[in-house]
């Protein structure tokens, strides 16, 4: 083990760690063991064992110990090449090069492996009953407006037939949720969002809705169709290898919120959409694909809020969807339940 003495030392230890020493003087371990492969001592023991010795974080611990455990685990088990690596290190170099403030490559990646989607359901364990959810995606803002239920979300110039979304908000008893707020944001009739256009001036195709105290409410919108993530990147070029598409489909965002329930981000799909079985960033569920009905009576136009002239294609296209929410301590209790499983 080296001292603080040997660590000043000129002949020993060259001017950059010199200089950092001014403020911190590392702890060093001797080294007594060798470590190799078909031994009892391997790479991976001597790695988990140096972090065990020196880091002071618990939980940082915890995370480096287990993804230490698998990445080894992965290169035993695919015996991993040298070429195999360092074609993977080029594409998380091009990945992080390649993202912007509007396109990040990594999250992307993280998407497209399933891992945001796993990582969501463990954060908001859902109670049987309860609305599946799934990660809000890169096209949410701040600036919708807050709207009374039965409010129109799209601009009269915007692209797209004419729907007409209601649902509820209720607790796993059946009851209405009072003070439930509904943040509903998607794209139009040609599969691109508000911020996706160069002369965006306010909001499209997006509001938060306050739910009547029933916890109903409804809104007057348009039909999203769908439309294609990034596709152009290290994460795209990935998808290609696999055989897969970037095409998601067609869907509504919704974040629910309401004083003592879980907030619940999730989306809702149109079964007669494309790709609800090959989505990129594996946020359909069964349980959130809706069936539609197409409403051509104009007297029932007029009682959804419909002006004249205001419906499009001869059509209103019918959505409608129960979100069910559980309550904060609904949720607690499902993940110590979790936690403990997860240690067996």
């Amino acid at each position: 083990m080296a001292s603080e003495q040997q660590m000043k030392n000129p002949l020993l230890v060259g001017r950059a760690i010199r200089a950092q020493l001014e403020n911190e003087v590392p702890q060093d371990l001797p080294l007594e063991r060798d470590f190799r492969e078909d031994s009892g001592y391997t790479i991976t023991d001597h790695v988990q064992e140096l972090h065990k010795s020196l880091s002071k974080d618990p939980r940082t611990l915890e995370l480096i110990a287990a993804l230490v455990s698998h990445l080894h685990a992965f290169a035993r088990e695919t015996q991993l090449t040298h070429e195999e690596w360092t074609k993977a290190v080029k594409f998380l170099t091009r990945a992080g090069k390649e993202s912007t403030e509007y396109k990040n490559e990594f999250v992307l990646l993280s998407d497209c492996m399933g891992l945001s989607a796993l990582v969501d359901e463990i954060n908001h364990p859902k109670p049987p009953g309860c609305t599946d959810g799934c990660e809000p995606g890169p096209f949410y803002t701040e600036d919708a407006p807050t709207v009374p239920s039965g409010s129109s979300l799209a601009k009269s110039n915007t692209q797209g037939e004419t729907m007409y979304f209601s649902g509820t908000v209720k607790n796993l008893k059946g009851e209405g949720i009072r003070d439930a707020t509904v943040d509903v944001w998607q794209a139009d009739g040609d599969g691109v969002y508000d911020i996706q256009y160069p002369d965006r001036e306010e909001p499209n195709d997006r509001g938060k809705i306050l739910a009547n105290p029933d916890g109903t409410f409804s809104y007057r919108g348009i039909l999203p169709t769908a439309y294609p993530i990034p596709s152009d990147g290290p994460t795209g070029d990935l998808l290609h290898a696999l055989g897969r598409h970037p095409h998601r489909a067609s869907h509504i965002h919704f974040t629910v919120k309401a004083p003592g329930y879980d907030d619940l981000t999730s989306a809702l799909y149109p079964s007669h959409s494309p790709f609800l079985g090959t989505d990129p960033v594996f946020a359909t569920k069964k349980s959130l694909i809706c069936q539609l009905t197409e409403e051509r009576d104009p007297k029932r136009w007029a009682e959804m809020g419909f002006k004249e002239g205001e419906v499009h294609g001869g059509r209103v296209w019918v959505w409608q969807y129960n979100f069910v929410l559980p309550t904060v301590d609904e949720v607690a209790e499902l993940k110590k339940i979790r936690a403990k499983k997860s240690k067996l």
